[in-house]
């Protein structure tokens, strides 16, 4: 092989489609068993962001939950936080791109770009045989980089975070930035109410701040509150995630069924 060959997903239609500011569909990947990763894979969903903050996954995990999405779907990994020692192994399995959790200022938005990048351009490591070079038989994944650029989604979700938002937008190598409607209402004064008007406001004027850059918006949503959002200048979306669809599945069947000790105690 002379030229990179990634193992990545095919994420040339998501990148296209963030650059153009469509609308961008996801689902979070929360719980670690590969196979939920696979149902995943194959639904309608556009993207899916394997949850590595909150999830009770680990590295050994995410590698069988990537691999599980193999080509069908770009995978977006949630890393914990910023460190290079999170986010470089994350790296190395050959995901779409990371979203990063509560970035406050460009410097650390700089920052979290060089490390996807290899040098010169950056201070991503080099490792041997990862699964992003396909186990080094990608000769060209070193020298010539991913077939596509790691994408870079990061979280605004403090009042510090939208303040600079319109600085942290611009770095170059920033693809989006997401905000965090839980914690960013907590730091706002209205922890618990991320539907908060004051909340809704903030985000107004920091998506307002947005227009004219190459960087696009993206919140999670439920997917009644889509058109809402995409009228505001929000593309890009997480609709809820595993948990969230399977614990309502579960009580929309229980609270279907008539029970018969229910209807004798009536």
């Amino acid at each position: 092989m002379t030229g990179p060959v990634s193992t990545v997903p095919n994420d040339s239609s998501f990148r296209r489609r963030l650059a153009a500011g469509e609308p961008v569909l996801g689902v979070f990947n929360c719980l670690p068993a590969f196979q939920v990763s696979e149902i995943l894979s194959h639904s309608s969903m556009d993207y899916i962001v394997i949850e590595a903050e909150h999830g009770a996954t680990a590295l050994p995990a995410m590698h069988a939950q990537v691999a599980a999405i193999a080509e069908r779907k770009p995978v977006v990994v949630r890393v914990a936080s910023d460190e290079p020692g999170v986010i470089k192994p994350i790296l190395d399995l050959g995901v779409t791109g990371i979203m990063v959790p509560d970035v406050r200022s460009a410097d650390a938005a700089r920052d979290i770009v060089r490390q996807t990048r290899f040098a010169p351009e950056g201070t991503r490591g080099i490792g041997g045989s990862i699964r992003a070079s396909r186990y080094g038989m990608d000769k060209g994944y070193f020298r010539d980089g991913p077939a596509e650029p790691i994408t870079v989604i990061l979280q605004i979700e403090s009042r510090e975070g939208l303040d600079n938002i319109a600085e942290i937008a611009v770095v170059d190598g920033v693809d989006a930035v997401f905000f965090g409607p839980m914690d960013l209402s907590a730091q706002l004064g209205h922890r618990g109410r991320p539907d908060a008007p004051e909340v809704a406001q903030a985000m107004d004027v920091a998506i307002r701040q947005l227009a004219g850059t190459a960087c696009v918006a993206g919140c999670l949503c439920p997917p009644a509150k889509v058109g809402h959002w995409r009228d505001k200048g929000i593309s890009l979306f997480l609709l809820g995630s595993d948990i969230g669809a399977l614990t309502a599945s579960v009580e929309a069947m229980a609270s279907s069924v008539t029970r018969p000790d229910k209807e004798d105690a009536a």
